[in-house]
């Protein structure tokens, strides 16, 4: 009896230390992703912003202005008033006001080669210097021809003699951009302001997670820059300042004290190029709280260890259990063979126990079973089974297992979507692109209707069917993105500044911010799809996600007559490009406006039943078709 209990308590010793390495290892990973797509985020909106400045100092108005100014101060011999007054600085403030209030900044400051600012939109900061040190740091590599991103400061921090009661009292960060003569040479350096507890607080904000989760940003002293979530009045340096000091980035497992006193673990990243960190943490007890339970196991040796080994039975068996009833049986669907898988949900092709149709049967798979998804997931259901429209996948049922987990059954399709299309045959040709995105838009027009908006239309959500006996039937699948802009569900589901769907079709607007939607986002994937549809090629070329925003909030779209090997009318091609306006206000407003100008297309361009019919024989027998798709 003594050997075995010695050997339990050995098995239940070598099991804990085996879990805890376990669960370091795995909260080890999950720190470098969450700091990784902090990081990630916040270059994202940087580089967004940088483009923005440049644009704005490329403007012929802006700079003229500017010129104007910093050739009365180059003459002025420190007489601020010459340039602080001079007419040149009215218009100069009333152009740039309405660039600040689309970037949501709050201030403008224009600075010459001898750190003076020459123009600001607070007439209190005309005629002050920069700080020598500052200036060097943050404007010299301006006037060598960069776009710089500088860190929040306080004025006081950058000025050589600030006012009292500076206008701008929060700490701000500043774009700064050079501005050139007509010759090409740098004159000055535009920057607009924009509060640290704006956009770039906001950016860090979105990564609280869980009870105790947090990303802020710190300087060499360890001093936060951003809102953090458990700061005091006056919150303690990051002790993670001084191991940036010493490394660019790393983790650190054990436990160790925060800004705001409580245990934590965490990861860092020093930004060398901004001369800032960025944190990522979460409560040590948060992070390891697997570990206090089995603390309790092994406390008490033989009865918790075995409460353990009794645990992990009833828990296989209930893993056990699931699958066997996720395997055989939903409600009155008797599930088969799986057709389709997300990261969020599973599709099976079942059987509806007496009516004996096909059925898809999408089920929430339990480990994304958080209350956002579940919310999503009943959304989705829900307003997709209020439209009624045939070109939209119909829903048949809605609940939940005996174990809580969440399906809905839809119509089984026969079919493939765009995306596979694109595969047999790319580009498809202008009559047939007609007829598919007449319906589709047909869809989306009832949808409108209802002031539903999809926001999530591309190749893989177009499904062309053999449906009812006719072919190329189309029908708009996966509404898990939709969003409802006129009922409660008017707000997005989450706070996060996460962007949710395709970058390549999504409209300029929803990548500027998420949240801003209407159907003219829709209308603009439609053009991006048609445009993919009718050259075989995407409507931007890119490397990477950063690259191809970019491309989308700046570059114009080429023409897709002007690309496509076949030829595409110009009424057709037309209708493309103004879908893809990067302002909503040049698309078409109305997607029936759509289903109209293809109606008219469609009496020239014909693609009939016959062609459809004999193009789906010609892949009949080498092609197995699913099938309704899980997304997400």
């Amino acid at each position: 009896m003594l050997v075995i209990s010695a050997l339990l308590v050995a098995l239940g010793y070598w099991t804990y230390r085996a879990v805890e390495n376990s669960l370091r290892e795995l909260r080890a990973v999950s720190l470098a992703s969450m700091l990784e797509a902090q990081v990630r985020s916040l270059e994202i909106w940087i580089e967004n912003r940088k483009v923005d400045m440049r644009r704005v100092a490329r403007d012929e108005q802006v700079r003229r202005q500017v010129e104007a100014l910093a050739k009365i101060a180059a003459r002025a011999a420190g007489a601020s008033d010459a340039y602080c007054d001079a007419p040149a600085r009215r218009p100069l403030v009333e152009e740039l006001g309405v660039a600040l209030e689309e970037q949501g900044a709050v201030a403008f400051n224009a600075t010459d080669r001898t750190r003076r600012i020459i123009a600001s939109r607070f007439r209190e900061y005309c005629g002050l210097r920069l700080r020598e040190a500052a200036f060097q740091r943050e404007l010299a590599p301006v006037f060598r021809g960069e776009t710089r991103f500088v860190r929040p400061y306080e004025e006081a921090e950058r000025l050589e003699a600030p006012p009292k009661k500076p206008p701008l009292e929060r700490p701000v960060t500043w774009f700064e951009t050079p501005v050139r003569d007509a010759a090409g040479e740098v004159i000055a350096s535009l920057g607009f302001a924009e509060y640290a507890d704006g956009q770039f607080g906001g950016v860090l904000l979105a990564a609280r997670t869980g009870e105790t989760g947090e990303a802020y940003a710190f300087d060499r002293s360890g001093r936060l820059l951003s809102q953090a979530r458990f700061a005091a009045q006056a919150p303690a340096p990051s002790p993670l300042a001084a191991l940036a000091a010493q490394s660019a980035q790393g983790a650190v497992l054990d436990p160790y004290r925060s800004y705001h006193g409580g245990e934590v673990v965490g990861a860092w990243r020093w930004l060398a190029e901004h001369d800032f960190g960025i944190a990522v943490e979460i409560g040590a007890t948060e992070a390891y709280a697997p570990l206090r339970y089995l603390n309790i196991a092994f406390g008490v040796v033989f009865g918790a260890l075995v409460i353990a080994l009794f645990a992990a039975l009833a828990s296989a068996w209930s893993v056990l259990r699931l699958k066997r009833e996720t395997g055989r049986r939903l409600g009155p669907y008797r599930l088969g063979k799986s057709i389709g898988e997300g990261g969020v949900a599973t599709v099976y092709l079942a059987q509806h126990d007496l009516l004996k149709r096909p059925t898809a049967v999408k089920l929430l798979k339990p480990a994304r079973a958080t209350d956002e998804m579940i919310a999503r997931f009943e959304r989705e259901v829900q307003l997709a089974s209020s439209l009624s429209h045939p070109n939209t996948v119909e829903i048949f049922d809605y609940g939940r297992t005996r174990d809580g987990l969440f399906y809905y059954a839809m119509e089984y399709l026969d079919g493939m979507t765009v995306s596979q299309l694109l595969e047999r045959q790319s580009p498809v040709p202008v009559a047939r692109t007609i007829h598919i995105l007449r319906q589709a838009c047909a869809a989306l027009a009832e949808a409108h209707g209802r002031q539903i908006v999809h926001r999530d239309i591309k190749p893989e959500n177009v499904m062309v069917c053999r449906y009812g006996g006719a072919y190329d039937f189309v029908k708009i699948l996966d509404f898990g993105l939709v969003k409802h802009i006129a009922g409660k569900h008017s707000r997005d589901l989450t706070r996060t500044l996460r962007i949710l769907g395709t970058p390549l079709y999504m409209a300029p607007e929803r990548l500027r911010n998420p949240a801003d939607v209407d159907e003219r986002a829709d209308i603009y994937a439609v053009g991006a799809l048609a445009f993919l549809m009718l050259t075989g090629r995407r409507l931007f070329e890119s490397v990477d996600d950063l690259e191809l925003t970019s491309k989308i909030l700046n570059e114009e779209p080429p023409r897709a007559a002007a690309v496509a090997p076949q030829s595409v009318p110009m009424e057709l091609d037309l209708i493309v490009t103004s879908c893809v306006e990067k302002k909503r206000e040049l698309r078409p407003q109305r997607v029936v406006d759509l289903v109209e100008a293809f109606d008219a297309l469609a009496l020239e361009h014909r693609w009939t039943q016959r062609e459809a019919q004999e193009w789906w024989n010609t892949i009949a027998d080498s092609v197995e078709f699913a099938v309704s798709r899980a997304k997400h």
